[in-house]
């Protein structure tokens, strides 16, 4: 008796694991493109991540009103905070980095930034002289709030701006196709439903710096498993302006001023 019991529960849970994966079983993909349009421009967004969320708009409100309620530092605030030398910033803006680790630190470079100086003096010290090792290693030597200081205050932000959700997926667009690609999205789709999509909503979460303004998307997309979906293309507006589908918050970026930030 106590064996058959055990084989019905078996039974039965297979049962419903199987209508499970019946219902989940649809699998999506998402591309969003990082080309958007300024000022009569075409700018290519690289490196830029983006979130994937379950559900549309009115389902992340919670979110997209933390995104709104959020005070980000931008990037300008923070060196300017750490006293980075007009050089050291110059040097992230040509690359639209965020931090150092974002491209080769070339000898030019070494010779022409300030912080760079110091830390490649620091590193023949350290390696004996050796010139390419310590040019290789200046990252490593710089002072940690102007190596990944932005960093860890960005990611303090985002765990913020999450509250605790997770993102289905986050991807981020690459530096020659500038395109950021979601694969086997997982889909809660009835098989028998006339509508074969499901609504989410992709996002950046945390403030893209374009000219002077900064800018935060959160679109809804209809997503299926017949074929690739592409997101609308991101909008720069106004933050008066409706955009459908979509909710956009743009910020204007302090400036920088004597070590402090301001309007």
């Amino acid at each position: 008796m106590q064996r058959l019991s055990l084989v019905l529960v078996l039974l039965l849970a297979a049962l419903v694991g199987g209508e499970t994966a019946a219902a989940q079983g649809s699998k999506g993909s998402l591309e969003v493109s990082g080309r958007v349009s300024a000022g009569g421009q075409q700018l290519k967004l690289k490196r830029k991540r983006f979130y994937l969320f379950r559900g549309g708009l009115d389902a992340n409100r919670a979110l997209i009103d933390r995104i709104k309620a959020a005070t980000p530092t931008t990037r300008d605030c923070f060196y300017c905070r750490q006293k980075a030398s007009a050089e050291y910033v110059a040097w992230l803006k040509a690359g639209d980095c965020e931090s150092p680790y974002c491209r080769e630190i070339t000898t030019d470079d070494v010779a022409k930034v300030p912080e760079f100086i110091a830390a490649y003096k620091k590193g023949l010290v350290q390696y004996k002289n050796k010139q390419d090792i310590a040019r290789k290693w200046v990252t490593n030597n710089l002072p940690a709030a102007l190596r990944d200081g932005f960093y860890t205050e960005e990611k303090t932000l985002l765990n913020s701006i999450l509250g605790g959700v997770k993102p289905v997926q986050s991807s981020m667009t690459d530096s020659v196709s500038v395109v950021s690609i979601f694969i086997d999205i997982p889909l809660n789709i009835d098989k028998a439903a006339a509508k074969q999509t499901e609504p989410f909503v992709v996002s950046n979460l945390l403030p893209i710096e374009i000219g002077d303004k900064s800018y935060v998307w959160a679109c809804e997309v209809e997503i299926g498993s017949a074929k690739k979906i592409k997101a609308p293309s991101l909008p720069i507006v106004d933050s008066s302006k409706l955009v459908k589908k979509c909710e956009v918050v743009v910020r204007n970026l302090p400036k920088c001023t004597n070590g402090s930030c301001g309007q």
